[in-house]
């Protein structure tokens, strides 16, 4: 029953352009200590994507070097931009490393630095073979190993059981690509199949992936059986949107476009994983755009673009891809793509008492829809502040409001509440604001699509009335 005294608010949705948290646009972000800087922003992306050279991880057969690898690649780009999240794929193998600086860091002592995974796989007792290369399908130099021997296959689970205890639940991770197979982690070796990592050896990565790895989002690379059975992992759809759709679903047909093959993102949903079409209600799907003429198709198709993406639920493009560069006209076609990329809040309704009692219980009608294309794959909750005249919140206090459950498409979820005011907070005339914060208490919160947000991105309800805690007799 409503209370005798509350209040409520319909806020209108906005239009603005927000740069929320684990969604929009990838920045390339491997890099950044050894070439300089970060890389141009022009559209508010706060995520950046790292390979994870196995060779500079693991120094020794399960000795890792987890603290130099962030100081050497997390570390530069959390010291320009506190709030960056970022997207970690593991390589064993990435064509031309160094021409693309990622042997920046390498033990140079050790020579090979096309080499990407640790030099103590070749040697006694392991003698893991190993195929040099100057160009396979015209990608090259690099160094691949031996994929489908059995201690080869023993070193790649173990490598990601290792990488699960230290990622996994950590709030600074968007998602985590499975990576460490073929070229560039993607689960190829195109151009010299001979040495793919077969189905046995990726039903093994995939299965290691899947129990190290329950609390952050995963996804990989391709719709295929050996890939995705069994698993819910989202998809990175690196060629985009030249291998996302059947090429009759838009004419013309986007450019590279090719559905022959479990390569293409609708194909592989059709014929070899049927299920994993739903895997985007549990885990994210990604891409990017590597070619110019891709890239183009972002602001020459816009309207295309913005319906694949509402069509197979993304939640970020990049780190290859046309916001990488400016043009004119792009602001509001980068806008409209950036919007449908990921999770959208809107507050539909929010009512509550405006007479309250400091360390009484209250309740709270909230009503939000996902306006967006994904759901929220990360943990945030749902929270009232009080905040007094000079702009100071005096007190949260959380309530139950199943954020993650809300998808894209679903009316607007209504729910009645209960939580506490804290009892420390002294009586007064609060501004009560509703938040989207993130249950760590280290990163940024979420701000809704509505206007009467604050400077920190929470929603303004209204003036509350504190009284005084009842007095113990």
């Amino acid at each position: 029953m409503t209370p005798a005294h509350c209040g409520e608010l319909r806020p209108a949705q906005s239009n603005d352009d927000l740069s929320n948290p684990h969604r929009g646009f990838l920045l390339w972000g491997t890099t950044v200590g050894a070439d300089g800087g970060l890389p141009d922003n022009h559209y508010g992306a706060s995520m950046y994507q790292i390979y994870v050279p196995w060779r500079e991880i693991e120094t020794a057969d399960e000795q890792y070097d987890w603290a130099g690898f962030e100081k050497r690649h997390l570390e530069p780009i959390l010291k320009e931009n506190p709030n960056a999240t970022f997207v970690l794929r593991p390589v064993a193998d990435y064509p031309d490393s160094v021409s693309n600086n990622i042997s920046f860091y390498f033990d140079k002592t050790e020579g090979q630095l096309e080499r990407d995974y640790p030099k103590f796989l070749e040697l006694a007792p392991l003698n893991i073979a190993a195929h040099d290369y100057s160009s396979c399908g015209g990608d090259g130099p690099g160094r691949a190993p031996e994929y489908n021997s059995p201690a080869m296959r023993q070193q790649l689970q173990q490598f990601v059981q290792a990488f699960g205890r230290r990622y996994d639940g950590d709030p600074r991770i968007t998602a985590i690509h499975v990576g460490l197979l073929g070229f560039w982690g993607e689960w190829h070796t195109s151009g010299c199949e001979a040495w793919e990592p077969d189905a046995t050896t990726r039903a093994l990565v995939r299965n290691a992936y899947a129990a190290a790895f329950t609390l952050t989002p995963v996804h990989t690379r391709y719709a295929r059986s050996s890939d995705l059975d069994g698993v819910n992992f989202g998809v990175s759809e690196d060629f985009f949107p030249s291998f996302t759709a059947m090429c009759n679903a838009y004419s013309p047909k986007l450019p590279r476009c090719d559905d022959t093959g479990w390569w293409n993102l609708e194909w592989g949903f059709r014929n070899e994983v049927p299920a994993a079409r739903e895997n985007w209600k549990h885990n994210p799907i990604g891409g990017e755009s590597p070619y110019a003429d891709q890239k183009k198709t972002w602001t020459s198709r816009t309207a295309d673009i913005v319906d694949l993406l509402k069509r197979y639920h993304f939640s970020w493009l990049g780190p290859a891809g046309q916001h990488e560069n400016t043009g004119s006209g792009f602001p509001a076609k980068m806008r409209a793509i950036k919007r449908a990329l990921g999770y959208e809040f809107t507050v539909r309704q929010a009512v509550w008492p405006d007479a309250m009692r400091a360390g009484g219980p209250i309740s709270v009608t909230l009503s939000v829809e996902n306006t967006g294309s994904a759901p929220l794959y990360h943990l945030y909750q749902t929270e009232l502040h009080w905040v007094d005249a000079g702009g100071a919140t005096r007190a949260r206090a959380a309530f139950d409001f199943p954020l993650n459950a809300l998808l894209p498409g679903a009316a607007p979820s209504t729910q009645v509440s209960a939580t506490t005011v804290p009892a420390s907070l002294a009586p007064g005339s609060y501004s009560l604001r509703l938040a989207f914060a993130d249950s760590w208490r280290e990163r940024p919160g979420i701000a809704p699509q509505n206007v009467g947000r604050d400077s920190s991105g929470r929603l303004s309800l209204g003036t509350v009335t504190v009284a005084a805690a009842a007095v113990d007799h």
